[in-house]
């Protein structure tokens, strides 16, 4: 499907000169960038992105400099339309065209794509690009079926504030959908529950006037990384205690909210919102605990017992992956743990067995899913690396370890998350940063291990440019110097500048500095 990760498999490995088509069955290209009001997972109207332009940005491609640095949806939209230009997507895509189911055709030793109203087609690789946010998780709440007023998944949300206007909406969850949802029905609804069973951190957009993600240098996360490796409890503490600095520098957090304890970053996102704890404090928005089941009519029951009335719940509850377009016999999910399926953290959410969380293990060699990685990194750039990556494995300019090592390294990756969920949520599909990019780097041929590490190209290179080495080390941690060097991957030829544009504006001083 070409959604935004659709849209840069389908670039990188056409790069690479792979013949590729992607289905998509609707209209459009972007996915859930694309504001409908249809049943359909897509962005609200009002969605403006968490992650700035700068860092949110693929590999290759800027965002327009008249864009703001935390663009609108409308904004990303167009950003993926002109990217799908700029690299002649179009003639690759088939749009309005639902492919049913993906099996293996062992007699052609191809991949057949039973494609509605259309023939059979056979493909000899297959990259499955339907997304993580397509199957709405929804929450087993005792006594749901005697609720009498209406219970809607955030999915089905997106334009309705105005609906919901003078009604009591209960808000369930407390991650960027859920705060964003509660602040949007400020004024619309009269009351607004924000409901919740774990605390969590919350930052605003920007910090001493710039995006609180520019504060994460290429330096910084390299010694974040190098201490979770060898120093895994000491990286995690102060991690925390780095973002929660951050925190209480913009906001004053009452104890009454239930912020604390907030889960250890090392398995969750902080919330990014501006106007979450402005709307607690005029408490337009009401902090409560969770619920613990719904009594006759109207009324529901916390964990602390207290009784509140509500019309509308909304439930922020995220997505779970669904990959059943593809042969059960190589759906990833179709084995799930009894760890996994054990642990309270993992809110019956399936757990795919997939090498670096991408690769089939049954057949690396010709299928791969997209959706499955996530870590404190823009998902354009993960997606960006992990297919850069993909190409040159298909291509045969890097290679896998045997299958053996393969389920070892799953095997023991699934022991991490398994140990995470016990201890709290978790995305099924989050990953360590640190090896996961340096495999991936290595992999795509980026250089950037190399060009920025200790060896004799990373000194060789500090001493020839040493303002613009300090510059990527220390600067806007920029997508595009994963670009910049000469590698196995295709170079851009404009990534220095686009760096330097980057680190421009309110960050010159700091570059004088570097």
């Amino acid at each position: 499907m070409v959604g935004a990760l659709g849209l840069v498999a389908l670039k990188n490995l056409a790069e690479e000169g792979f013949d590729v088509t992607g289905f998509e069955r609707n209209g459009y290209v972007g996915g859930l960038w694309q504001y409908t009001q249809e049943d359909k997972t897509s962005v609200m109207r009002e969605t403006v992105t968490n992650i700035s332009k700068e860092r949110g940005c693929f590999t290759d491609f800027e965002f327009p400099a008249d864009v703001p640095t935390h663009p609108s949806a409308a904004q990303v939209q167009q950003y993926l339309l002109e990217y799908t230009k700029q690299f002649n997507l179009e003639p690759r895509t088939r749009l309005n065209t639902n492919v049913r189911r993906v099996t293996f055709d062992e007699k052609r030793h191809k991949w057949a794509l039973d494609i509605e109203d259309r023939p059979t087609e056979y493909f000899d690789k297959v990259v499955v690009s339907v997304g993580a946010n397509n199957v709405p998780n929804i929450p087993t709440i005792e006594g749901m079926h005697k609720f009498e007023g209406e219970c809607i998944h955030s999915r089905a949300f997106k334009s309705r504030p105005e609906d919901l206007r003078d009604k009591r909406v209960m808000v369930v969850g407390f991650a960027n959908t859920a705060a964003d949802t509660a602040t949007q029905l400020v004024g619309h609804a009269s009351k607004i529950y924000l409901s919740h069973t774990h605390g969590n951190y919350i930052i605003p957009r920007v910090i001493d006037g710039r995006s609180g993600d520019h504060s994460l240098s290429y330096r910084l996360v390299n010694v974040h990384n190098f201490m979770t490796c060898y120093f895994p409890n000491l990286a995690e503490k102060m991690f925390n205690a780095f973002v929660k600095k951050l925190q209480n520098k913009c906001f004053t957090i009452r104890p009454e909210w239930g912020f604390e304890p907030a889960p250890s970053l090392k398995q969750s996102i902080p919330i990014v919102s501006d106007d979450l704890v402005s709307c607690l404090e005029n408490s337009s928005v009401e902090s409560v605990q969770g619920i613990k089941r719904i009594l006759a009519g109207k009324k529901v029951e916390l964990e602390n017992g207290e009784l509140v009335e509500v019309g509308t719940i909304v439930l922020c509850t995220g997505y779970k992956s669904d990959f059943s377009i593809v042969d059960p016999e190589y759906d990833p999910t179709r084995c799930t743990t009894k760890a996994w399926a054990a642990a309270a953290g993992s809110n019956g959410k399936p757990l795919p067995r997939l090498y670096q969380n991408m690769l089939s293990l049954q057949k690396p060699e010709s299928l791969a899913f997209l959706g499955s990685v996530a870590f404190t990194f823009p998902a354009f750039q993960i997606y960006d690396m992990g297919t850069m990556a993909l190409a040159q494995i298909w291509k045969g300019a890097a290679s896998l370890p045997p299958r053996e090592e393969m389920e070892k390294a799953v095997d023991e990756h699934h022991e991490w998350v398994c140990s995470l969920a016990r201890n709290g949520s978790v995305y099924p599909g989050i990953a360590k940063p640190g090896p996961w990019m340096r495999w991936a780097n290595e992999a795509a041929g980026t250089g950037a291990n190399e060009y920025l590490g200790y060896g004799w190209k990373g000194w060789m290179f500090w001493l020839r440019d040493r303002r613009f080495c300090n510059l990527l080390m220390g600067g806007v941690y920029s997508p595009h110097l994963f670009r910049l060097f000469e590698g196995k991957r295709k170079k851009w030829d404009g990534a220095r500048e686009a760096i330097v544009r980057a680190n421009e504006g309110p960050y010159k001083e700091k570059d004088k500095d570097v």
